[in-house]
């Protein structure tokens, strides 16, 4: 590769944030142990788990 060749980046996703989450260790112990068994990322399989979460959730208002 001369000098000049170029590499092609493109601009990251902008749609994506960071943020922290506290978790008892035995559910963080399960996600690494699913992580392991499928070689999905621990934050793949946890943002899996959050999209079907926010879409199958129910809100029950108690009054």
């Amino acid at each position: 590769m001369s000098k000049n060749d170029k590499i092609p980046l493109k601009k990251k996703d902008d749609n994506i944030y960071t943020f922290s989450v506290r978790a008892e260790k035995t559910l963080i112990d399960q996600v690494d142990k699913l992580s392991n068994e499928t070689g999905y990322s621990r934050n793949n399989l946890i943002v899996k788990a959050l999209e079907y979460y926010v879409s199958h959730v129910e809100i029950v208002d108690k009054k």
